[in-house]
């Protein structure tokens, strides 16, 4: 028979993490109200309530019955700091963020009782969208947290409390509410942080206000059955600026379809560009961008200038993956000073010696090896060493990995892609799921060739699935149109390009 805790005197506070919350979270909602207003709304009803803390920033202006406390620091160990100080003879946190307007205050009280039930020290949801379900601590754990923290700066986001638990785990005592259905696959984020997921909560709030409560059930069979309300603007922009690359890699269908790249010419101006920039801006507002769809960006006769141009976008991020070859020295050193962390790096070397290198990508191992060097200098904590795992290079690959890992690089093992049967099949193995689920570029991904052409994937090589051009078309309609083939794969058809790919279940970022 489990123990029940003794409940006298006990008491909780709430703490509701409004940092940096975006304009979304003020904007109003189905049935009225903010996500704040919400979220206020929530804390006040959640259990043995004594007060209600909002941790802001110095741009935080909002009214309401709450204690305001500014937050001085970036880092977990200012957050706990905080939560040390306010908490008084409270037995318990709530910790929330202030965009959250879906959490489910039922699902919250039954993990409440759980959490005095067990004893437990950290209780939090699995399987559930981020968005739905509280983390709640323990009181005396705090001064672990503290000491946690101050030996790993973690930087507070919407799972660090987790992730610094988990430096050493064994020493709390955590309850864990399952959900029945698990969802994590969705990557759903019920907040209203971006213009995407704002939209989408509004969809989601739409379709539940016919019913007289929202209950974690209602939530939950409706994002498992109305998935299209998932499908919102494109978060990842893969770009062509440039026509030529410094290798004709073995393994890349690209030579195969633009010819003899190592000569091209061909490359996007900055006006084309700008134009793309700015309609995924009034479309999207936020975006991951790539300019490395095909081509060798470090080709590029103006790159600084392409990529200061995006960055001139705060709400833009980019990817660059490169062959490492091509770079100039003073525009790497010049992007290091303007990223400001925004710029991710993926070096593609691929073998672990230079006959190998030579014999999947051609010349270069010297300079790729250099400039893995000097950006690893440049931007230690964004830069990403890739290899293909295919066949006849498994017996290098831990070699590969081992030799990079123990000199602290990042390391990513990519799978092979052979575009739908395009290119020989050199998978090592199928990493397919059992279960086939919509694609996720269908869902996430806007990709765009150097002429402006709007194909319906990468894997979409001649651009025989045309969906449009971003130069003379709107984005709206553009994406619009690529929605039909999403549709499709939710009742389990699949166009002929689609029949034989396995990329539907890879994730760009």
């Amino acid at each position: 028979m489990p123990v029940i805790a003794d409940r006298r005197d006990m008491s909780t506070t709430v703490f509701i993490n409004a940092v940096k919350l975006t304009k979304y979270a003020y904007l109003e909602l189905p049935g009225g109200g903010t996500a704040f207003q919400s979220i206020i709304d929530t804390s006040i009803k959640l259990p043995d309530v004594n007060k209600i803390v909002v941790i802001a920033d110095n741009d935080f202006s909002q009214k309401g019955d709450f204690r305001l406390v500014r937050i001085s620091g970036s880092y977990m160990n200012d957050l706990i700091k905080i939560f040390k100080d306010e908490i008084g003879d409270s037995e318990n946190i709530f910790y929330l963020y202030g965009d959250t307007p879906l959490i489910n205050r039922d699902l919250s009280i039954r993990m409440y009782k759980n959490h005095i039930k067990y004893f437990a020290s950290y209780t939090f949801a699995d399987g559930y969208p981020y968005g739905m379900a509280p983390e709640i601590l323990k009181n005396t754990v705090l001064d672990q947290l503290g000491t946690l923290s101050e030996k790993n700066p973690i930087k507070i986001d919407r799972h660090s409390v987790f992730e610094l638990i988990q430096k050493d785990i064994n020493s709390f005592d955590i309850e864990t509410e399952i959900s029945k259905i698990d969802q994590r696959m969705l990557r759903v984020l019920l907040a209203a942080d971006t213009k995407r997921n704002y939209n989408q909560l509004k969809r989601i709030m739409e379709n539940l206000e016919t019913d007289k409560v929202i209950t974690e059930e209602s939530i939950v069979n409706l994002l498992e059955t109305k998935q299209d309300l998932l499908r919102l603007e494109p978060a990842f922009v893969n770009v062509q600026i440039c026509g030529a690359c410094t290798q004709s890699c073995s393994y890349c269908p690209y030579p195969k379809v633009a010819g003899d790249v190592i000569n091209l010419k061909d490359e996007m101006s900055l006006d084309q560009w700008g134009i793309i920039l700015s309609k995924v801006k009034a479309f999207s507002d936020d975006a991951v961008f790539s300019i490395s769809m095909w081509g060798e960006p470090s080709l590029h006769s103006n790159i600084l200038g392409i990529i200061n141009a995006l960055l001139n976008y705060e709400n833009f991020t980019l990817i660059i993956e490169t062959s490492g070859i091509g770079w100039n020295r003073k525009v790497l050193e010049t992007l290091s000073e303007i990223a400001d962390g925004r710029i991710d790096w993926i070096l593609s070397l691929d073998a672990q010696n230079p006959e190998s290198y030579r014999k999947l990508r051609g010349d270069g191992w010297e300079e790729a090896n250099s400039t893995a060097l000097l950006l690893k200098k440049l931007f230690p904590e964004n830069l990403y060493i890739q290899s293909v795992r295919m066949k006849d290079q498994e017996e290098y690959l831990e070699k590969f990995y081992r030799s990079w890992k123990d000199r602290e690089f990042n390391v990513i093992i990519q799978k092979h892609d052979n575009f739908c049967g395009f290119l020989p099949d050199l998978r090592v193995t199928d990493l397919s799921p059992v279960n086939r689920f919509p694609c996720w570029h269908l869902k996430r991904d806007l990709n765009i060739l150097i002429d402006g052409r709007v194909p319906l994937c990468r894997e979409d090589l001649k651009a025989d699935y045309l969906q449009g051009n971003i130069f003379t078309d709107e984005l709206p309609e553009i994406w619009e149109k690529s929605k039909s083939k999403y549709l499709d794969h939710l009742d389990k058809k699949y166009p002929e390009i689609c029949r034989g790919c396995d990329e539907y279940y890879t994730y760009n970022f």
